[in-house]
């Protein structure tokens, strides 16, 4: 098990993240492309090789993400359509991400438990999230899946559609 942080910058023209391990040394760092119709991240390790992409799809009434690592897409992450909590669902894995937007608290898990236990910081200077993490051979993966999180739920300038979509 294992515990990470991500923490935003926030004097940023674009998205920018630095993941921080549980001795607070940075192991990776996410960019967005600075200009971009839609969400387009990559994480890189500390030598700016690129790890994982993150692309926003255009969806009329979800949003939704692809997650490619090492060429590969890796994941479908889809925001799900309900009132007052955030409720995602990733394919091909058939993990869901669930949580409370009052509480930040979230929880990715699959039919056997959960994978990782996640903690929005409150009164942080820009969003910083703690991560615990019971198996790690998907570190890469759930970071991209924290990343897509904050994207759809804390980057709505201050707006909260009723369906959990923003603070």
């Amino acid at each position: 098990m294992g515990t990470y942080y991500i923490k935003q910058k926030v004097f940023s023209f674009k998205d920018s993240f630095s993941v921080y391990d549980e001795k607070e040394q940075e192991v990776y760092r996410v960019k967005s492309k600075l200009f971009s119709f839609q969400d387009r991240l990559t994480i890189t390790d500390m030598n700016d090789r690129p790890l994982v992409a993150i692309k926003q799809q255009l969806s009329f009434w979800k949003p939704k993400y692809i997650i490619v690592e090492n060429g590969e897409r890796v994941a479908e992450v889809t925001k799900n359509f309900t009132f007052f909590k955030a409720n995602f669902s990733l394919k091909p894995q058939n993990w869901t991400l669930d949580g409370d937007v009052w509480s930040h608290k979230y929880t990715l898990a699959d039919e056997n438990g959960p994978l990782m236990h996640v903690t929005k910081k409150w009164f942080t200077w820009g969003d910083t999230y703690e991560m615990q993490i019971e198996d790690e051979s998907h570190l890469l993966t759930y970071i991209a899946v924290m990343i897509v999180l904050d994207m759809v739920l804390h980057n709505n300038n201050g707006s909260f559609p009723a369906d959990g979509g923003g603070e």
